[in-house]
């Protein structure tokens, strides 16, 4: 069964930057992609959630969907 790794924006820049501490992700440029609606997001609260596996395919895939 799959159960999607969902985390906040600030969360998943975390985990990007360890494994990657050079990169040039930020809160705005993914706060982006959800406003034009490249990525998925739900918000709950005061949050931002992502799906963690789809942030990575995005990536993985060139910046397409």
């Amino acid at each position: 069964m799959y159960i999607p790794r969902i985390r906040r924006i600030n969360d998943v820049l975390t985990e990007i930057k360890k494994q990657d501490p050079e990169t040039d992700l930020t809160w705005k440029l993914v706060k982006r992609l959800i406003k034009d609606k490249r990525l998925t997001a739900m918000k709950f609260g005061n949050s931002w959630l992502i799906n963690l596996d789809e942030f990575y395919g995005f990536f993985r895939a060139g910046g397409k969907k």
